[in-house]
């Protein structure tokens, strides 16, 4: 394993930047298509010998970036097991499209199975409150990862949506000189987290006087979707030297492709495929990938355990999203399958170090890239 190098100042998370989710596609969100089936995680059987259960509530499996985030945190709970922290876990994974309802119903489900926390990643920020509430008032330790929450009980868990429309255009348009046309590819037009997404983007274009905005998509941060939204406009743009969006680079890079121009400087989705297909293609334009950490629901598992031994632990956390940078990225996709996202591997001890920067406002923890050799 090595290091990340040193951040520079604009890409510190700030515990001061947590935001309200609604739904947002891809890492956080309600994306992909296809109803998926309950599904349980690798639980053991028996009381655990006295040992806290763990159980994990999802209320969306469809797309790569879910799958990735369950795929973490069922490998931390079996190393957990085995190390003696926890007696068992179970996964449920709520069938449909990010359906509240469902969710509620699963965890009405999972509690009359006793766990000792619950680790949720909601179908919505304000359907599930009273289950939440209901769970709080029987004794659970509730943590809500990936999204806020509109249930005070809860300790909740997630990525600025701040830093991700940072990420996404400071180092694109640093990479381009400051100067030039870009496209701007929104997510989920209408959800809080885009808005303040946004918001943001425009503030950091206000920055940089050499840059025109010839064009706005809806790429809902979906690489199919912004391929066909920016395909849609490239015949009546002027050359483009680059596309802010949220994780849909590799289906806007499609797009430029089929129109037969030069790919831009684009923001990748941070799976195996996107990455290879920017180092195979020997992009290098001042493009990134960027999207939240499927890793939370490690860190989530952390955060459960702590608050069952009785330790202070925030009620709000904000931990960092994942950038990849072009000096990082032959290190990430040499690690990650085509469908697998980029995670940080919160161990317990890392998990706490950035609880203690949260506590005191100091420089979020800077996890290590996985290495080949593991």
């Amino acid at each position: 394993m090595h290091m990340r190098p040193t951040r520079r100042p604009w890409r510190a998370a700030s515990a001061a930047a947590i935001s309200a989710l609604a739904v947002l596609a891809a890492g956080c969100g309600s994306g992909g298509s296809g109803d998926t089936a309950a599904a349980d995680g690798a639980a053991s059987g028996g009381d655990g010998g006295g040992k806290p259960f763990i159980a994990l509530s999802n209320g969306f499996i469809g797309n790569g970036w879910r799958q990735t985030m369950i795929a973490k945190f069922e490998a931390a709970a079996q190393q957990a097991k085995s190390d003696g922290l926890i007696g068992k876990y179970k996964v449920v994974n709520a069938p449909g499209d990010n359906s509240a309802t469902e969710q509620v119903a699963q965890i009405k489900s999972l509690l009359l199975q006793k766990p000792d926390a619950l680790l949720i990643d909601p179908a919505s920020p304000t359907a599930l409150q009273p289950v939440i509430q209901q769970a709080c008032n029987s004794g659970v330790k509730v943590v809500v990862f990936d999204s806020a929450i509109d249930a005070p009980c809860a300790h909740v868990l997630q990525n600025s949506f701040v830093d991700w429309a940072t990420y996404a255009a400071k180092p694109l348009l640093e990479g381009i000189g400051g100067k030039g046309s870009v496209i701007v590819s929104r997510g989920v037009v209408g959800s809080q987290p885009e808005a303040e997404m946004l918001d943001t983007t425009k503030k950091i274009l206000g920055d940089y006087p050499g840059v025109k905005t010839v064009a706005t998509v809806t790429g809902m941060c979906d690489g199919a979707t912004a391929q066909k939204a920016v395909l849609g406009v490239l015949s009546s743009v002027p050359k483009v030297d680059g596309v802010i969006g949220c994780g849909d680079g590799y289906g806007v890079a499609q797009a430029f492709a089929t129109a037969g121009k030069t790919v831009p400087a684009v923001d990748f989705e941070t799976n195996g495929r996107a990455l290879s297909y920017w180092r195979d293609n020997k992009i290098d334009n001042g493009s990134v990938a960027v999207m939240s950490d499927p890793g939370q629901s490690v860190a989530a598992l952390w955060e459960a355990l702590d608050l069952l031994d009785g330790k202070d632990v925030p009620k709000q956390m904000t931990f960092p999203i994942v950038l990849i940078e072009q000096k990082d990225r032959d290190a990430w996709a040499s690690v990650l399958k085509p469908d697998e996202y980029a995670a940080w591997p919160w161990t317990r001890d890392l998990f706490r170090q950035q609880v203690e920067a949260v506590k005191t406002g100091g420089k979020p923890v800077q996890p290590p890239i996985p290495s080949a050799q593991g």
